[in-house]
């Protein structure tokens, strides 16, 4: 038997769905996996296969002593034959504690393109990193920064496996149009744009909201509805009051499950002005909606040669100009775009070939090692 260990800072949903995708990956009597979570916030701590160290941030910044010496004795007492970090915190810990521990098989997985950043993480890694150690890159985008970190130390140890739904789950899920613009207060036949995320800079509201405006005064009969909450939100209320567009713009807060809801667009929008993949589209891949999306990060290697690409440095006129195109075309012209993008999603993001690489990494190097 093969123990397994996945180690993440947080448990939010959106974590919880990464790890559980991971997980499932080897599910059969082959394997023990195990997930633990450094600062859980959930109060929901119930699950057989997890570890929840439960330190709080404190413990998790600076020397991290007590989660070092923790994490230690606990690797040390289940003798794990692969240990999965994400992100660099779990990543750091594991570095340390296995000079010590020695576990041939370790995989980094790597989200974005801030991880190392910071000098004194790029020097960590330097000094800590052996041939025990493999990258996981969740996009070409990120595959492509982890080689530009250097390129004759870890080419050779970066594997790209994108992120992926359960695409039957997430398309069983769904609710129809009706229900969907129902639940979310419309009843009009507008043309909604909409979008989904966390109310922080990095995701582009306020450009996009700008955008929008400018769309408005051509095109009267649209909507933008955003779903999610932050820090930014007193930001983007304050400009859609300034603005007069709070009959015009709906945001909704946090909506549990919120990708059931996505048939109520007609058009998905993610204006992100950085972004390692973007799982949210995927999701409106599976709701075969048309996209608009930054030209930034992981998300060209989501769409490909599909959806409308627009360069952030050019907002908000790129945003403007694709919207637009959007709103003037007609609803067939957006179910075919909606279609391919579906398509797409079926042959490279589906679960199933997710699975298939993760068993494959971990097969291929138990045979090494062994």
């Amino acid at each position: 038997m093969i123990k397994i260990l996945q180690i993440l800072t947080s448990d939010s949903p959106g974590i919880q769905q990464l790890a559980r995708s991971i997980e499932s990956s080897f599910s059969n009597e082959y394997f023990k996996f195990t997930t633990a979570y450094l600062n859980p916030t959930s109060s929901k701590q119930v699950s057989t296969k997890a570890k929840y160290f439960n330190f709080n941030k404190k413990e998790t910044k600076g020397l991290r002593l007590k989660a070092l010496w923790q994490l230690f004795k606990y690797c040390r007492q289940e003798q794990f034959d692969v240990i999965i970090t994400h992100r660099f915190k779990p990543l750091y810990l594991i570095l340390i504690i296995n000079k010590f521990l020695n576990v041939q098989k370790c995989i980094s997985v790597i989200h974005g393109f801030d991880d190392f950043s910071r000098r004194y993480r790029y020097l960590i890694l330097k000094l800590l990193w052996s041939k025990n150690w493999q990258f996981v890159a969740i996009s070409g985008a990120v595959s492509n920064y982890l080689v530009r970190l250097n390129p004759s130390s870890y080419n050779r140890k970066i594997t790209t496996i994108n992120n992926a739904i359960d695409v039957d789950a997430s398309t069983q899920s769904l609710k129809t149009k009706q229900q969907s613009r129902s639940a979310l207060g419309f009843s009009e036949p507008l043309t909604i744009f909409g979008t989904v995320g966390r109310l922080i800079p990095l995701k582009g509201h306020i450009p996009l909201i700008k955008a929008f405006e400018a769309v408005l005064k051509k095109e009267a009969n649209c909507h933008l509805i955003i779903i999610g909450e932050g820090r930014s939100r007193p930001e983007i209320e304050n400009y859609l009051s300034r603005h007069n567009l709070q009959e015009n713009v709906t945001l909704t807060g946090h909506l549990e499950n919120a990708a059931d809801y996505l048939k109520a667009f007609d058009v998905f929008v993610l204006p992100s002005l950085k972004e390692g993949f973007g799982m949210v589209l995927l999701e409106a891949m599976a709701a075969k909606l048309p996209i608009v999306a930054s030209h930034t990060g992981g998300i060209p290697y989501v769409l490909g040669d599909l959806g409308t690409l627009v360069h952030p440095r050019d907002y908000p006129e790129s945003l403007i100009n694709a919207m637009l195109l959007k709103a003037r075309s007609t609803p067939s012209e957006r179910q075919e775009e909606g279609k391919a993008l579906h398509s797409r999603l079926l042959k490279l993001f589906d679960k199933p070939i997710y699975q298939k690489k993760w068993a494959a990494l971990i097969n291929q190097r138990e045979k090494q090692g062994g």
